[in-house]
């Protein structure tokens, strides 16, 4: 067992969104109908990423099971907060933003900032979706899309 997975913490995805996060993957309206919380997060979290959303701090404490987080999704929040790091980064700094790699806690906490920051949009796109218009399984595409034709 590595020590990135004896540090790794249980992930916040707020509090607040608890019986909303349960309304995604359990209503068939939703196009996360049957997957895992992780999946909701991870997705909120790019996407929030991806459209330059503030961050906000997050409510609660981590609910979700460090386990749950496989290697490949460590890696893209491990990416995701590299980046953020670099990004904030001031003319004169001479910090390494890879150094985040080593703290488990610190990237993800900037990680569940930015899936906290996109769940509301994305939970209120989904249930305000009209499914005679978009299909349930295209409107996440739509979404990223979206996303990808607003950055080019």
């Amino acid at each position: 067992m590595s020590l990135d997975e004896i540090n790794f913490p249980d992930v916040n995805y707020g509090s607040d969104n608890k019986d909303k996060i349960y309304e995604l993957t359990h209503k068939e309206y939703s196009p996360f109908f049957g997957c895992d919380y992780w999946e909701v997060f991870i997705f909120c979290m790019s996407y929030a990423y991806a459209k330059g959303f503030e961050i906000k701090k997050v409510p609660g404490v981590g609910s979700l099971p460090a386990k749950v987080f496989q290697t490949p999704s460590r890696n893209l929040m491990r990416a995701l907060a590299i980046d953020h790091l670099n990004s904030q980064r001031k003319k004169n700094d001479t910090s390494n933003p890879l150094d985040i790699i080593k703290n488990p806690k610190e990237y993800v906490k900037i990680c569940e900032m930015y899936a906290y920051s996109g769940f509301k949009e994305i939970y209120n796109i989904i249930t305000n979706n009209d499914a005679d218009k978009i299909k349930n399984e295209d409107l996440l595409m739509n979404l990223i899309k979206a996303v990808v034709a607003s950055r080019s």
